[in-house]
Order: structure tokens, then sequence, then C-alpha cells
């Protein structure tokens, strides 16, 4: 259970090709994601060696949901803009991408 509210997602890796394929769009429908090649493709090539050697570690992910919903909890979710597209995946995106994902496994 994440967030408190009684929400189950389950988390699947799905290798790059088959995002691109099923018409993901990088960013908007699937935050913090971008192509491994293209003009952005950099932005998580950081060297984080550093941070690491000082004490950073990565939490895991279902303790990372949690944190990141309450803090939006208590911030007051963001309201839709007139006019915008709501943020992330739609679900016909979704499942035509889990789709792509079972037929490549």
């Amino acid at each position: 259970m994440l967030g408190g509210h009684g929400g189950r997602a389950d988390l699947v890796w799905i290798d790059p090709a088959t995002v691109e394929t099923a018409g993901v769009e990088p960013w908007t429908q699937l935050p913090i994601w971008l192509p491994p090649s293209g003009e952005l493709a950099s932005l998580h090539d950081g060297d984080v060696a550093a941070a690491h050697a000082a004490g950073l570690r990565c939490r895991p992910m279902a303790e990372t949901v949690a944190d990141t919903w309450a803090w939006l909890e208590r911030e007051g979710l963001p309201e839709p803009v007139s006019g915008r597209p709501g943020t992330g995946m739609d679900l016909d995106t979704e499942t035509r991408l889990l789709a792509a994902h079972d037929a490549a496994g």
C-alpha cells in the first residue's frame, strides 16, 4: 500500500525500444524518462560518484513513492490547468505499452 490510499501499483521495467515503439511521449507521459539517444539523452549521464562517496544512497522505490505522495498531499495536488492535458500517461497508452512489453517478453 503506497501513500495510505490502499492503491497498488506494480513497477514494470520496460526497455527503451518498446517504450518508443508504443508511442509514449518522453518526459510528459513517462515523467523523468528520455530515450537513450537524441539531444536530451545525456540528462541522466551525470557522474554521481562524488555524491555516493559522500554518503548518498538510493532509497527503495516504494519508500520514495510513498514519501513523494505524502509531500504532494501536504502541498495540495496541483489542479489541472484549463486547456492543458493532464500529466502522465493515459490508460490507452499504458495498455498499449504493457501489451507491447508482453509481446516482446
